[in-house]
């Protein structure tokens, strides 16, 4: 689609600023941002212009990184964040405009044949970089900038997974960036994810796996705990999977060798981190109404999948999976504990599951 006035505008001016920038983000902010500022306070309807100014900007800002050889994902993370808050300068700045700064992301890549997944990473980190400073919710944000994300990759025939996981790590990086609920910004991003696969007819278990999967493997780097990342994943994964109405039992399988496989690239201790996501799972399915037997069983089969696909023993993974869903029924009642106890105790998929006791009632995991 061809650029506007606007979009041609800023691919010129970034054609000449950002090539051979010692800080290619920075230069993409300053000049997207007087832009937007000065396009927005002649507009006659402000509400309006922006959403389409939005879209032209980002657009203009992908052309111009393809056409010098930047990195998109810099120059698009540059693009979101001097557009919002250009945009944030003249009047509120919505979710709508925020959703609108990555689908035109991913779109404009596309039609470039840039690299889709940078850009959604880096659209993603401008976006959960920024919210603070123009007054919007990190976790609200990121719901609506995932189901975006995920929109946006189905216009244009790209790969769901590929931009779930993206779109996690944008997130999470952009997040710690601000000093932000990184673990809040998380649960925020699952939900979002699970939601706009289901509305795009998407399937849920390959996406539920992609963004744990993102979502571990950015904690070593972060300094960030790999077990509240598990647990705060999976809970989003699960009450997403819950309101699209889509497999619980199945979000809860793919959640947890999603887990193994981030967590496999950083850590020896991957059996923490699937003993988390099997909690996880648990809260978040009995905050749902959902099935506490189901979810934690499938789990525990999740672990064993997962742990042969990296070579993890199975008896070591199912184990961690199922006292991590037992603990978690634990605050729950004694129905709950024997219920779940039952579900994944003795031989699953033949393997042998051990539960230890005692648990500690008021601990989360």
């Amino acid at each position: 689609m061809p650029l506007g006035k606007i979009g041609s505008s800023i691919r010129d001016s970034l054609v000449g600023t950002i090539t051979g920038a010692s800080d290619v983000v920075q230069a993409t902010i300053a000049v997207t941002k007087d832009s937007t500022v000065n396009t927005l306070k002649g507009a006659r309807d402000v509400v309006h212009e922006a959403t389409s100014l939005v879209g032209d900007t980002i657009s203009g800002a992908v052309q111009a990184a393809n056409e010098t050889g930047t990195g998109i994902a810099s120059t698009a993370k540059g693009a979101v964040i001097g557009t919002i808050r250009g945009v944030g300068e003249v009047t509120t700045v919505t979710t709508g405009v925020l959703s609108e700064t990555i689908r035109s992301a991913i779109k404009g890549t596309s039609e470039v044949g840039g690299d889709i997944g940078g850009a959604t990473r880096g659209a993603a980190e401008g976006v959960a970089s920024v919210t603070k400073g123009v007054g919007l919710a990190l976790q609200d944000a990121s719901f609506s900038v995932a189901i975006a994300a995920i929109q946006g990759t189905k216009d244009v025939g790209a790969n769901l997974g590929n931009t779930a996981k993206h779109t996690v790590q944008g997130t999470i990086k952009g997040a710690a960036e601000v000093s932000g609920d990184a673990m809040s910004a998380v649960y925020g991003t699952a939900h979002g994810l699970i939601k706009g696969t289901a509305s795009v007819g998407g399937d849920v278990a390959e996406v539920a796996r992609s963004t744990a999967h993102g979502a571990i493997s950015m904690t070593k780097d972060l300094n960030l705990s790999v077990q509240d990342m598990a647990f705060s994943v999976s809970k989003g994964a699960i009450e997403g999977t819950k309101d699209v109405g889509a497999n619980l039992a199945m979000t809860a399988k793919n959640t947890v060798r999603g887990t193994i496989t981030g967590a496999h690239e950083i850590t020896d201790d991957v059996t923490s981190a699937i003993h988390a996501s099997a909690s996880g799972i648990v809260k978040g399915t009995a905050g749902v109404g959902g099935d506490l037997t189901a979810a934690a069983r499938n789990a525990v089969e999740g672990a064993i999948e997962g742990a042969k696909s990296v070579g993890l023993k199975a008896e070591d993974a199912a184990s961690a999976a199922a006292n991590g869903a037992v603990q978690a029924a634990s605050g729950l009642g004694d129905a709950s504990v024997k219920a779940v106890r039952d579900a994944v105790s003795g031989t699953i998929s033949g393997v042998k599951v051990i539960i230890t006791t005692p648990f500690n009632k008021d601990d989360k995991k």
